[in-house]
């Protein structure tokens, strides 16, 4: 023992100052192979306590935020030559955020997560990750329901149901105070039967009314949509009013009713009917409170089982009217009778009754306006002959007013001879004679100048004789055709005057015929 204590003590400061230029000798190799050098590392952040933000009503801004950090270590080659990403730790954690007024947050780590001294961490970069917060806040609102389209004819909708009636809106502060308005479309174009839509979506809009893109078709409702149809009251009347009284209308204070059931039973009915209203023996217009029948499985909406109906009625009046003889008219006349031509005799017609009076009842409006001229008076003289008549006036009138009384007028007829057919005829056998007489003197003897000239002068007058009466006649015809009255006194002078000239043509032709 003393022996081996004796030999390590011997040259013990050589053997120490040999032993450590051993190990530097080591150290410079060593360095020289696998040196120490420095390395840069991505390293993902791990992520924690974000919802704390929520629970602290903080909204955070950008969420794209930076996820990685760049951190510098430092380690012999073979050593950083084996490092990855996975073997570091660097945590971003959010419940180190106390405000909306935070910047960023510091990041824990990073740490090295294997028992190697060798590996040392000398940087990292960035050492705060920047955050954009925003204070959450609340709005709770009504939904709108907006009512798209036409219900069918006749139906409208009674009811619209929304659930749930309000929303509330948990945002960034920025966009709630913005929001203004929230709305639901429910499509009831055609609809005649109640409707259930499942799921629709709101639509979120500004104070500008513009619709906010980031709230729209977040939230959702369910709406219920009730039915009705829309029908006339009918008035079921029974009885008449007082004599001489008319009913001039009616009217219902509620003369359309919404009626509810199911599609089946509202689908066929047009009216409702009210229960019997009796207005026997009323003279003024009256007030009468009625319910309605109702079919079954048939129910009013909002309103109870009661109308008002109103019959209107007014006293009817009597009014008389004076007809003048020049406004009547005459109808079915004849003027010819017999066969046309030489035997034609002619009609006079002419109204005698100065003016008759015509009495009519009816309603006051109906009958302030008519005169004599709208009731287009005339008669009919169809198959009347000669003489005096008595024919019954005849009137138009509007079918709501009643004639009470329509006089009977005189009326004269009055045949009248065609006289320029007679008148014609006689001369004609005037100059039949002549001639036979002229003959009968030439076998006398008698000479011819003297029988031309005689015969000549019978002829020119009997011609001049006729074309006066021709003329005479045409002018009669005109006058009896312009004025009735007229044509009887014309008539009467020219039968004088036709006589005294067949008279003067008589006896010019026996003179002559003596002269002979």
């Amino acid at each position: 023992m003393g022996k081996l204590t004796n030999l390590l003590n011997k040259d013990l400061p050589v053997k120490i100052v040999s032993g450590f230029l051993g190990i530097m000798l080591w150290f410079v190799v060593l360095n020289i192979n696998d040196p120490y050098s420095e390395r840069k590392i991505y390293v993902e952040l791990e992520v924690r306590n974000e919802n704390v933000l929520q629970e602290r009503n903080l909204y955070l801004g950008n969420k794209n935020y930076r996820r990685t950090v760049e951190i510098v270590v430092r380690g012999r080659d073979s050593a950083l030559n084996a490092l990855s990403g996975a073997d570091f730790e660097a945590i971003l954690d959010f419940s180190k955020v106390d405000s909306a007024n935070d910047k960023s947050v510091a990041i824990d780590g990073p740490y090295y997560l294997k028992n190697d001294k060798q590996i040392e961490v000398v940087g990292i970069s960035p050492r705060e990750i920047p955050i954009q917060l925003e204070n959450i806040s609340s709005k709770e609102l009504p939904v709108k329901l907006e009512l798209k389209g036409v219900p069918k004819a006749s139906y409208r909708v009674i009811r619209a149901a929304i659930e749930p009636e309000y929303i509330s809106i948990n945002d960034r502060e920025s966009i709630i105070n913005d929001v203004s308005e929230i709305r639901v479309i429910a499509d009831i174009n055609n609809i005649d039967r109640d409707k259930k839509l499942i799921n629709q979506y709101c639509v979120v809009y500004d104070s500008s009314n513009k619709e906010i893109a980031a709230l729209s078709n977040k939230f959702s409702v369910n709406i219920s949509v009730e039915v009705g149809r829309e029908v006339n009251v009918e008035p079921s009347i029974s009885g008449e009013p007082a004599e001489d009284h008319i009913i001039t209308g009616w009217k219902v204070n509620i003369p359309k009713v919404t009626i509810t059931g199911t599609y089946d039973t509202i689908s066929n009915i047009t009216s409702l009917d009210t229960d019997q209203i009796n207005i026997d023996g009323i003279t003024s217009t009256q007030d009468f409170k009625v319910p309605l029948t109702l079919p079954e499985g048939v129910k009013l909406h909002a309103m109870e089982n009661e109308v008002t109906m109103t019959a209107e009625v007014e006293s009817l009046e009597q009014r008389e009217i004076i007809i003048n003889k020049q406004l009547i008219s005459i109808e079915n006349t004849q003027h010819e009778i017999g066969v046309p031509g030489d035997n034609a005799e002619k009609l006079e017609y002419e109204i005698l009754t100065e003016s008759c009076k015509v009495i009519l009842k009816g309603r006051r409006a109906n009958l302030i306006n008519i005169n004599q001229s709208i009731l287009t008076p005339h008669i009919d003289v169809r198959d009347l002959r000669e003489g005096t008549h008595s024919v019954q006036l005849k009137i138009t009138v509007n079918p709501d007013i009643q004639i009470i009384e329509l006089p009977n007028v005189e009326v004269k007829v009055t045949k009248i001879v065609n006289e320029t057919t007679e008148a014609t005829k006689e001369g004609d056998n005037d100059n039949t004679g002549n001639t036979d007489e002229n003959d009968a003197a030439n076998e006398d003897g008698i000479e011819t100048e003297e029988n031309t000239g005689v015969e000549t002068g019978v002829n020119v007058g009997g011609e001049a004789s006729r074309g006066d009466t021709n003329i005479r006649d045409k002018e009669k015809v005109q006058e009896r055709d312009n004025d009735n009255d007229k044509n009887k006194d014309t008539d009467k002078d020219n039968d004088k005057d036709t006589n005294a000239e067949g008279t003067d043509t008589t006896d010019k032709k026996e003179e002559d015929n003596t002269g002979v």
